[in-house]
């Protein structure tokens, strides 16, 4: 999420998204993703928890296809600091460039499937929910009692990890 003034349908899946991941660091993300989730579905007159039973084929596709983005990631992932490592390949002279070049293009193919996967995933919301036009601003969050700005930040929870 980027935290943006302003919330589209997009907006509205991302958040939805980051409701269902279980990697969470600290409670206070999925606190935060949960509460604009539950102001977003309200406006955008979406219900995750009770889907379109006339949909029910495409919202199995569509939770697929949540679970496929949740689990796609590279073998760096799961390294938040990889100094030591860098170091190690770097020495490799032109072993490590060729280790370097394939990570890159893993990273770069795991890119442009995740943008796949939220593309799917926006044309399967269009064809269950219709098409969706509207964009929430921040100051109608903040009316409605949820204030966007108070999105945390990974970097405030470094000693949770």
């Amino acid at each position: 999420m980027d935290g943006g003034d302003s919330y589209d349908y997009r907006e509205l899946i991302q958040t939805y998204i980051q409701t269902q991941r279980n990697d969470q660091r600290h409670p206070d993300f999925k606190n935060y993703y949960t509460g604009l989730l539950t102001q977003l579905e309200q406006m955008f007159e979406v219900d995750f928890s009770s889907p379109p039973s006339s949909q029910s084929a495409l919202w199995m596709l569509f939770r697929a296809t949540i679970d496929s983005y949740l689990s796609l990631r590279t073998p760096w992932s799961r390294f938040l600091e990889a100094g030591l490592l860098v170091r190690k390949i770097e020495a490799l002279s032109s072993q490590g460039e060729k280790i370097f070049s394939c990570s890159k293009q893993i990273e770069e193919v795991t890119q442009t499937s995740r943008e796949l996967h939220l593309q799917l995933l926006f044309d399967l919301f269009e064809c269950m929910y219709g098409k969706r036009d509207l964009v929430v601003t921040s100051q109608e969050l903040i009316a409605r009692g949820f204030d966007p700005s108070k999105e945390p930040q990974i970097t405030d929870y470094w000693e949770d990890m």
